[in-house]
């Protein structure tokens, strides 16, 4: 009994020291992931070995309908006889006001083996106001500059240009 009482304490101790769980899916990652503010080399991190697990775990067909089922779009490389399953470049995108996302897997199928993974790599970019959460690399765009604070409104200048009611635009006697 003090036996499996300790294994249990020693697995929930293991666990607290990795973090939160990984996710099982792509869609799951995705959800499960803090875009905007987690550092760049942890969530890339992240989504390789998810790519890498879906890729391990079902076969070329599996892991395109994971990706489809996370949001991305895949698009083919020509089918060849000596490669009968092209490659699949999926990407995906997303703004907030804060930054911009853009994600892309790459699925390659081995010749040989029908519906197999020959290799699959993922990345990601993030663009967002300012330069400092820029991933993987500053990045100089239209969000920076685009997005300039717009002054205060100035109560007294608008109390002055707001039009008088009706009742007081008429001749005046």
């Amino acid at each position: 009994m003090r036996m499996v009482l300790i294994m249990v304490v020693v697995a929930g101790l293991g666990a607290c020291a990795h973090g939160r769980p990984a996710p099982q899916t792509l869609a799951g990652m995705h959800e499960s992931a803090d875009w905007a503010n987690e550092d760049g080399d942890v969530l890339q991190t992240a989504l390789q070995r998810t790519v890498a697990h879906l890729a391990r775990d079902g076969g070329r067909a599996a892991a395109l309908l994971q990706v489809n089922a996370a949001g991305y779009e895949c698009t083919y490389g020509e089918a060849h006889e000596d490669y009968p399953e092209p490659a699949a470049v999926c990407t995906r995108s997303f703004a907030s006001r804060a930054c911009q996302f853009d994600w892309e897997v790459t699925i390659t199928s081995d010749p040989a083996r029908p519906d197999s993974i020959d290799s699959a790599d993922a990345g990601f970019r993030r663009d967002c106001v300012g330069t400092a959460r820029d991933w993987p690399e500053p990045v100089i765009s239209a969000i920076d500059d685009g997005l300039a604070r717009a002054e205060p409104p100035d109560p007294v200048r608008s109390k002055l240009e707001t039009p008088l009611p009706d009742m007081y635009q008429g001749p005046i006697f």
